[in-house]
């Protein structure tokens, strides 16, 4: 298994937005300015230098365990190949943009897979980064 970094804010890691629906190239080409039911790592810690002040380490038993998803860079790269081919045009046009981003960043995913069915969905982002932190541990 190999380790996994994120780069983000120096006290927490932010949150996805579980009622997100967006796919893998919506994420990649989108994700600086908007918040997705995933959650972008990397295989590098200095390919995702300039995306935050604090370095966190993701703990991969712990998600997996708990029933979430680790999209690997090579699956990412793969499906992101595949949206190239299948997609709309517009399908085409972001994964077409989010391939090389993903390369570049070496860029991994975690899928997460929780319940929020009992949480009001006003306060269901706010909930998911409370959530999601236990997943990070400080480099």
């Amino acid at each position: 298994m190999r380790d996994l970094f994120r780069r983000d804010q120096a006290d927490a890691v932010s949150g996805p937005n579980p009622d997100d629906d967006s796919n893998y190239a919506e994420h990649v080409v989108h994700a600086r300015g908007k918040r997705t039911h995933y959650t972008s790592v990397s295989t590098s810690k200095d390919a995702i230098r300039d995306f935050g002040e604090q370095l966190w380490r993701l703990v991969q038993p712990k998600v997996t365990d708990d029933g979430h998803v680790v999209v690997a860079h090579e699956q990412l790269l793969w499906a992101l190949r595949a949206l190239l081919h299948e997609g709309d045009d517009r399908t085409r046009e972001l994964a077409a943009r989010a391939l090389p981003r993903s390369i570049r960043r070496r860029e991994a995913l975690v899928d997460w897979r929780y319940d929020v069915g009992g949480i009001e969905r006003k306060d269901r982002i706010s909930w998911a980064e409370r959530y999601v932190r236990a997943y990070f541990t400080r480099c």
